[in-house]
């Protein structure tokens, strides 16, 4: 039996995740027998190092160590063969921390393949560092030898070791090719810690278990060529910080580490870090500047005025000082929610991709999908944020990545609760060094708390949104004590203490039998386009006037006032460039402080030509009414990238039939809207 468990862990060791049916046929099990070894192993560890989740059997990263230490080290060896994407990697790994010229041999051997394999492998890895500037020298004679430029070589290394960490057991995988020592890893891993308390930054879960091998390589190689180079930051130093020295003293007992081999370490640590990090690296004002413009822009394009600016302008500068430093020294950062967030929020994301030219301004190039989409979970996070509310119920929630990442799964369940107070989305460890007082936790990843926890992915589909709204609620209605000592906690500052007793036994009363949770039904109507919400101007117009006119059904409406068109044509007078939403459309408006009785829309579209000031044509005029709760965001996003296809546009502009435009208005991005699911779906 002893030996069936061995290749029972194996197996999972090996894997990202096993359906629990896949376990049963593999080794002729029934699923009795699959759950008694995963119980077996998680008793004789004393923890669950073998996880089951809704018939997916998986093991942590720190479960897999665990169980190869136990069963493996020393005795027996994992891997019997690599995909070429691992080749790859260790290759490069390979090379970059030798002095010495490879042979094919000796490359064959580390990743288990022949020589004519590693012969055919050479070839796409020899084109693509050639393109890096980087060139694989090769000597019949002696082998491969890696030479270019230092600073090159060692982001290649790091974005190696990163992706081998991010494989199944690459943990593993790097301590039997015997790159690593794991005392090691642990000792560096202390002293990351020690920097976080010393410097006030706080690394996420998966920083802390990345960088000290990401350190470890590049000591490794600093080591074995040990020479002085350097690497161009005159304009953005920071050996002057108060971090540098700091991090510098990590690493004390490395005698022969170069001032560039120093700050090249720092950077690493400080450009990882994007969460409650206060890093002010430069004196200069120019990422200042650079967000205040990047929030304007995001202002104007969503007619919006952002809820405490200046909380929002400083997370935004936590976020982009590390991003500014990522982009100029060439890191590219590994976003893991890129792809499903681009397919749920691309409209969000075409708003932001406009809105970042300051900060490209600064780097001389343009931003990467990776740093927009982080940056588009921040304003995500803002653009619903209201006043505090008095709330019953505490939650948190918890993520191992970055705070960006927790944040948009923080927004979307303030969002689906809006009767639940999110005291913040923090690490694990955070949480745990914390002692925060909440009702339920929200997590991404399974933990051990007495408190009712929900196992949430990072981001909720319309389906998953379904049943984790039925379970909060199951949960709320099955503990009616918990919602009316919570409920009695929160009035009590307003009741005198001789009658809490009598309050407290009358609202459990009137909540007997009933539903305790129905506050936190949130509905938003989405704004639907009649006729009357659409002019087709024939006839000229001058410039002059096309505020008055495209405002004018607003008027008669009842939206708005003759104060806030004659405040929008003031400020569109002087900032109309900063309205151009779309190639040739304009959105004219201006504060609801200024006259907004009600939300809404005038889609104005010009026939004959009208151009501004600087000779700019204008084909659409969308005049807003504002909504004081911002909930005409959604509708003006999607006009904002409706008007941004050009089809769609040569389409409207010809068309004399109102309703046909009318329904290309109000079947705006389909029914598959990745933002407007992020709105209505607070509704049941």
């Amino acid at each position: 039996m002893e030996g069936v468990k061995r290749r029972f862990i194996k197996y999972l060791i090996l894997k990202e995740s096993v359906g629990c049916n896949e376990l049963i046929t593999e080794f002729q099990f029934t699923k009795h027998e699959v759950m008694n070894i995963m119980k077996d192993m998680n008793q004789s560890f004393k923890k669950d190092v073998i996880i089951s989740s809704d018939e997916v059997v998986y093991m942590s990263e720190v479960g897999k160590m665990i169980c190869y230490k136990k069963f493996f080290l020393d005795r027996e060896k994992l891997f019997s063969q690599h995909e070429f994407e691992i080749r790859y990697h260790l290759i490069l790994i390979a090379l970059a921390v030798d002095k010495k010229y490879l042979s094919l041999l000796e490359l064959a051997d580390i990743c288990l393949v022949s020589k004519n394999t590693i012969l055919n492998d050479m070839k796409p890895l020899k084109e693509n560092l050639r393109l890096k500037g980087i060139e694989v020298d090769y000597s019949r004679k002696l082998g491969y030898f890696m030479k270019g430029s230092e600073f090159t070589i060692r982001n290649v290394l790091v974005t190696a070791v990163k992706n081998v960490l991010r494989s199944s057991a690459g943990r593993i995988l790097l301590e039997e090719k015997n790159f690593v020592d794991s005392s090691e890893i642990f000792r560096l891993q202390k002293r990351l810690e020690r920097v976080e308390s010393r410097i006030g930054i706080t690394l996420t879960d998966e920083q802390l278990d990345e960088l000290p091998y990401i350190i470890h390589f590049v000591l490794k190689r600093a080591s074995k060529f040990n020479r002085n180079w350097s690497f161009k930051i005159e304009s953005y130093d920071i050996k002057n910080t108060v971090e540098f020295p700091e991090i510098q003293q990590m690493f004390w007992d490395y005698n022969d580490l170069t001032q560039s081999d120093l700050l090249y370490l720092s950077l690493q640590i400080l450009a990882s870090n994007m969460v409650e990090s206060a890093l002010f690296i430069t004196d200069g004002d120019e990422v200042s500047q650079a967000t205040d413009h990047f929030i304007d822009n995001i202002e104007v394009n969503l007619a919006i005025n952002m809820y405490r600016r200046k909380e929002l302008k400083h997370k935004v500068l936590l976020h982009m000082r590390p991003a500014i430093y990522r982009s100029l020294l060439g890191f590219q950062i590994n976003n893991p929610l890129t792809k499903e967030f681009l397919a749920q929020y691309q409209e969000i994301y075409r708003i932001v991709k406009k809105s970042v030219k300051p900060f490209e301004d600064i780097i001389h190039r343009e931003m990467s999908t990776e740093e927009i989409v982080y940056l588009c979970m921040i304003v995500l996070s803002w653009i619903y944020e209201t006043e505090e509310t008095e709330t019953i119920f505490k939650a948190v929630v918890l993520c191992p990545s970055g705070t960006s990442i927790s944040k948009l799964l923080l927004v979307t369940l303030q969002s689906m609760f809006p009767g639940i107070d999110f005291i913040g989305a923090y690490a694990v460890r955070q949480f745990k060094k914390g002692g925060y007082e909440v009702d339920f936790i929200f997590t991404t990843i399974p933990i051990n708390d007495h408190r009712t926890t929900f196992i949430v992915p990072p981001i909720l589909d319309s389906q998953s949104r379904m049943e984790l709204r039925s379970k909060v609620r199951n949960e709320m209605k099955s503990d009616s004590n918990r919602f009316v000592h919570s409920l009695v906690k929160l009035i009590q500052p307003y009741v005198p203490t001789q009658y809490l007793d009598v309050v407290s036994k009358k609202i459990g009363s009137v909540l007997v039998n009933q539903t305790t949770c129905d506050y936190l039904n949130n509905s938003l109507e989405h704004f639907k386009f009649s006729i009357d919400h659409i002019s087709i101007m024939k006839e000229d117009v001058n410039w002059e006037e096309i505020v008055d006119r495209s405002m004018l059904p607003l008027l008669r409406r009842n939206s708005i006032t003759e104060k806030y068109i004659n405040k929008t044509k003031t400020i569109f007078c002087h900032n109309y460039e900063q309205m151009l939403i779309a190639a040739n459309v304009y959105l004219p408006h201006a504060a609801t402080e200024y006259g907004v009785k009600k939300k809404d829309f005038q889609i104005n579209i010009l026939k004959k030509p009208v151009f501004t000031p600087t000779g700019e044509e204008v084909k659409i005029v969308v005049a807003l009414a504002p909504s004081v709760d911002n909930d005409h965001v959604p509708t003006l996003i999607r006009l904002n990238n409706l008007f941004m296809d050009k089809n769609v546009m040569c389409e409207m502009m010809k068309e004399d039939n109102i309703f046909t435009i009318q329904s290309i208005l109000n079947n705006l991005g389909g029914a598959e809207d990745g933002f407007r699911n992020f709105i209505s779906e607070r509704t049941n």
